[in-house]
C-alpha cells in the first residue's frame, strides 16, 4: 500500500491508537498497514481469532506485559559472552508473562515445570537492573562472613583507639580506599608497629594500620572478593541456562507477536463496539462512524447497487464530504486487516485489492508543482495501478484550474476509473460531474444534507440527490458583509433557484422514505428476533420432555429388572419342597410391594399432571401467599416481594431466604405434600469454577449456589477462583464472610489448589434460622 494512502486517510494515526493496547514492543511494531490483505481465508482466520479473544476479555484478565528481548538471540552463537544480568531479568519476566498468556488462552499444558522454576530462579535471585539479590541463598554464608570479619575488625580498632588515646588524633576509625585506618599524630608514627597507609593534607596525621589490622583488612576484602565471585558464578550460571532456550524464547516471541495483532484488535473491538460486516459484491455500509473523532463522530450510511463503478459526493463546504470519504476508505482497510468495521454488524464490504487516494494539497515548492499540476501527477499515477480490483478515492475532484475545464477533464478522469477500477468514490462541485453521474447507469450521486432553516450542515449522507454546495449560506455563517451576501444572492440565475428547488423537494421525499424504510427495518428486526425466541423456547421444552422420558423409562426398567429377579427366585423356592408359611408370606409381601410401586407410579403421574397444570398457571404471587419451594416443595409463606421475580419466604423448617419466582408453586392446602421428580434450572455443584468471571458475576452465582445447595441439604461445596492478582478471591471471602448461610470457609489443601481454591461450609437449617 502506497506510503500517500496511509497519510491521506490519517491511517497512522488509527493504527497508533489501535497498537498502544499491546503487550509486547515488538507486537506493537508488527501492526502496520502492510497487514492489509483480500485474501478472505486470511481475513476468516482472523476474525474467529479476534471474535474468541473478544468473549474472553469480557471478564478479569491476568496477562502481563512482555518486556523487548530480540536483540539477545544473537546470544546463541556468541558462546564466549555471558548475557547481561538485566537482560537475563527480562528473559525471567518474559517466561512468566509467556505462562500467564498460555494459561489465558486454555493452552495450560504447554507450560513446562522447568521453565517456570527456571523463571522463578531468575525473579528471586535478580534485580530488575540485573544485580544479584542479597538475599540470595548461595550468599547467605558468605554474608556472614563478611560481616564477622568486619565486627572483629571494628572492635580491634576501637579497643585499639581506647587502649593509645595519647597518640590517637581522631576518636573514630576512618576509611581509606575500603579499608578501615587508625588516624595517629604524625609526631608519634613509628614505622616499625604500623603499616603507613598514607596523610592528611596538613600533614598532622597519618594514617596507619597496625599490623593486625591489616590482616583484618585483608580477611575483609577476602570475603568482599568471595561473594563478588559467588554472584558472577550465579549470573553465568543463569547466563548459560537462559543462552539454552533462547532458540525456544525466538519461537514464543513469533506466537506473542501473532497473539499481540488479535489482541489489540479484539481490545479495540471491545472497547468501539465494532461488528464484524458481511462479505459482498457491492457497499452497505450503514451507521458507520470515523474511527479518530469518537464519540464526535456522526454516524454515516453509504449504500450502494451491485454494479456501481463511480460514487459523486457533493453538498456545502464543511459538509462532511471528506470526512464521509475517509470513513468508508478506512472501513474497508480495517475490514481488510482485522475482519472488523465501526458499523452496524448487517454492513456489506467487498474486498478490494489495493487503495488509492488524491486528497488534500499537494503543492510543492521544491518539486515547482502547483496543487492542481499536483493532483494531475498522482492522479496519472493511479492510473497506471490501479487494477479492477481498486477503491479510488478523489477529493474535489478537478479542482484549482478553470471550471469549465475541471469538469470535462473530471468526466473523463471519472469514465476511465469506472472502466478500469472496482469502485472511485469523489467530492465535486461541479454540475457536470453531478449531471454526468446522473445520465451514467453504473454512476450514482449522493449528497450532504444542509438544514435550510439553520443554514448548517446535518453530516447525514442522502444518496441518490446531488448536493448544493450553499456557498452564499457559507460565506454568511463566515462572516462575510451583508452587502456582498445580498448582491450575490440577487446575481443567482433562475436556473440555479429551481436547481435548489427540486434538491429541496427531493430531499423531503428522501426524509419520508427513509422513515418508512426504517419503521420496516425495526419491526422486520424485531419479528425475527421474537421467532427466534419462540424456537430456543420450544427446542428447550422438548429437550426437558425427553430427559423426562428418559428418566422416566430408566426408572421403571430397573424396577421391571429386580421384580423379575425376585418372582423368580419365589417361583425356584415355592417348587422346591414344601409350601411353607414362610413361602406364602413372602409371595403376599412381594404382591404387596408390586400394588404399593404401582400405586407410587400412578401418583407420580397425578403429581405430574398438577405440576403441568401449575407451570401453565400465570397467576403472579403475592404476600401472604402458601407456596412450595425448590425441588423438595417445602412448604412455606411468601413475606415480601423484592422485585425481579424474587421472594422473601419463610419455610416451614425455620429457614428464610430469597428465592426466585421459577422456584415457588401455590401450595394446595388440601393436598399433603408430596416427592416431584420436576428438575429445575437450578443446580447445587460440589466444587464451582468462576475464574474469568466478574466479581459482580461471581456473586449471582454464589447466591445460586447456595440457595440450590441448602434446598438439596448440602453442607459443603468448593470455589476455584485462581491467583490472579487478587481481586477474585478477596471478593468471594468477602462475600461469603458477610453470608448468615456460611457457617466457615478455608482455603483448600496445598495439593488440591491451595490459594486458588476455597472451601466453603454451609450451617445446617436450624442453626441458619437461629
Amino acid at each position: 500500500m502506497e506510503n500517500r494512502t496511509v497519510l491521506d486517510l490519517e491511517f497512522d494515526k488509527v493504527l497508533n491508537g489501535i497498537k498502544k493496547s499491546a503487550l509486547s514492543d515488538e507486537g506493537r511494531d508488527a501492526i502496520t498497514p502492510s497487514l492489509f490483505t483480500d485474501d478472505s481465508t486470511i481475513l476468516e482466520k482472523r476474525y474467529i481469532r479476534i471474535d474468541t479473544l473478544i468473549n474472553k476479555l469480557q471478564g478479569e484478565t491476568a496477562l502481563e506485559h512482555f518486556p523487548s528481548i530480540s536483540h539477545l538471540f544473537s546470544y546463541v552463537k556468541k558462546t564466549n559472552r555471558d548475557i547481561s544480568g538485566a537482560d537475563i531479568f527480562k528473559c525471567g519476566e518474559f517466561l512468566h508473562a509467556w505462562h500467564a498468556l498460555l494459561s489465558f488462552d486454555g493452552r495450560e499444558e504447554e507450560i513446562l515445570k522447568e521453565d517456570v522454576e527456571l523463571s522463578k530462579d531468575i525473579l528471586s535471585s535478580l534485580s530488575p537492573e540485573g544485580d544479584v539479590n542479597e538475599d540470595h541463598p548461595r550468599l547467605r554464608p558468605l554474608l556472614k562472613k563478611r560481616e564477622e570479619a568486619k565486627n572483629e575488625r571494628f572492635q580491634y580498632s576501637s579497643k585499639f583507639i581506647q587502649n593509645n588515646r595519647s597518640i590517637i588524633q581522631n576518636d573514630n576509625p576512618l576509611y581509606r580506599n575500603e579499608r578501615v585506618v587508625i588516624p595517629i599524630k604524625s609526631s608519634e608514627k613509628r614505622n616499625d608497629e604500623y603499616y603507613i597507609s598514607g596523610q592528611s593534607g596538613s600533614g598532622g596525621t597519618t594514617f596507619v594500620e597496625p599490623f593486625e589490622l591489616v590482616d583484618l583488612n585483608n580477611r575483609v576484602v577476602l570475603a568482599e572478593e568471595e561473594i563478588r565471585a559467588e554472584k558472577l558464578k550465579i549470573l553465568h550460571e543463569l547466563s548459560e541456562k537462559v543462552r539454552s532456550i533462547l532458540p525456544f524464547l525466538k519461537k514464543a516471541l513469533s506466537e506473542v507477536i501473532d497473539f499481540d495483532f488479535h489482541y489489540v484488535f479484539a481490545l479495540w473491538a471491545l472497547k468501539n463496539k465494532a461488528r464484524h460486516p458481511q462479505r459482498g459484491e457491492k457497499i452497505n455500509l450503514l451507521s458507520a462512524r470515523h474511527p479518530l473523532l469518537g464519540a464526535k463522530a456522526v454516524p454515516v450510511t453509504i449504500s450502494l447497487e451491485e454494479g456501481t463503478r463511480v460514487l459523486v459526493l457533493s453538498g456545502a463546504n464543511a459538509g462532511g464530504k471528506t470526512v464521509t470519504m475517509k470513513t468508508l476508505a478506512l472501513a474497508v482497510l480495517l475490514n481488510q486487516i482485522c475482519s472488523f468495521v465501526l458499523a452496524d454488524e448487517l454492513s456489506t464490504l467487498p474486498l478490494f485489492d489495493n487503495i488509492w487516494t488524491d486528497i488534500g494539497d499537494g503543492q510543492s515548492i521544491e518539486k515547482e508543482a502547483s496543487t492542481f499540476s499536483s493532483h494531475m501527477s498522482n492522479i496519472a499515477y493511479m492510473t497506471r495501478k490501479c487494477s479492477k480490483r481498486s477503491l479510488i478515492i478523489l477529493d474535489e475532484l478537478g479542482s484549482g484550474t478553470d471550471p469549465e475545464e475541471g469538469s470535462v477533464l473530471s468526466v473523463a478522469i471519472l469514465r476511465y476509473f469506472s472502466k478500469n477500477a472496482c469502485l472511485t468514490v469523489c467530492t465535486s462541485h461541479y454540475s457536470g460531474v453531478k449531471n454526468f453521474a446522473y445520465t451514467s447507469t453504473n454512476m450514482t450521486n449522493a449528497s450532504m444534507e444542509f438544514d435550510e432553516k439553520t443554514s448548517l450542515p446535518t453530516y447525514r449522507v442522502l444518496s441518490g440527490i446531488p448536493g448544493d454546495s450553499h456557498a452564499i449560506s457559507t460565506a454568511k455563517r463566515s462572516g462575510m458583509p451583508k452587502e456582498i451576501i445580498t448582491e450575490a444572492t440577487e446575481s443567482l440565475s433562475d436556473g440555479s433557484e429551481t436547481s435548489a428547488k427540486i434538491i429541496t423537494s427531493l430531499l423531503s421525499k428522501s426524509r419520508t422514505l427513509d422513515r418508512k424504510i426504517s419503521l420496516a427495518e425495526n419491526a422486520k428486526r424485531e419479528a425475527e428476533n421474537k421467532a427466534k425466541a419462540l424456537e430456543e423456547e420450544e427446542k428447550k421444552l422438548k429437550e426437558k420432555i425427553k430427559e423426562a422420558e428418559k428418566d422416566g423409562l430408566r426408572e421403571l426398567n430397573d424396577y421391571l429388572s429386580s421384580s423379575r429377579r425376585e418372582l423368580e427366585n419365589l417361583v425356584k423356592a415355592i417348587k422346591t419342597g414344601t409350601l411353607t408359611k414362610e413361602k406364602t408370606k413372602n409371595v403376599k409381601s412381594f404382591i404387596e410391594s408390586v400394588e404399593k410401586e404401582e400405586q407410587k407410579l400412578r401418583s407420580k403421574v397425578i403429581e405430574n399432571e398438577e405440576d403441568e397444570e401449575d407451570k401453565e398457571n400465570t397467576e403472579a404471587f403475592k404476600k401472604g401467599d402458601e407456596v412450595l419451594c425448590g425441588t423438595g416443595k417445602t412448604r412455606g409463606k411468601i413475606l415480601e416481594e423484592r422485585g425481579k421475580g424474587r421472594f422473601y419466604v419463610s419455610l416451614e423448617n425455620g429457614l428464610r431466604m430469597e428465592v426466585k419466582a421459577n422456584m415457588l408453586k401455590h401450595a394446595k392446602p388440601e393436598k399433603a405434600v408430596t416427592v416431584s421428580y420436576t428438575s429445575t434450572d437450578k443446580k447445587a455443584e460440589y466444587e464451582m469454577d468462576v475464574r474469568g468471571k466478574t466479581l459482580k458475576e461471581t456473586e449471582e452465582l454464589l447466591d445460586s449456589q447456595i440457595e440450590a445447595a441448602l434446598l438439596k441439604n448440602m453442607t459443603s461445596f468448593s470455589i476455584i477462583h485462581g491467583y490472579g492478582d487478587g481481586i477474585l478471591q478477596r471478593g468471594v471471602h468477602e462475600y461469603l464472610k458477610k453470608n448468615r448461610f456460611v457457617k466457615d470457609y478455608r482455603f483448600a489443601l496445598p495439593e488440591d489448589g491451595g490459594m486458588g481454591k476455597t472451601y466453603v461450609m454451609l450451617s445446617s437449617s436450624q442453626e441458619a434460622g437461629r
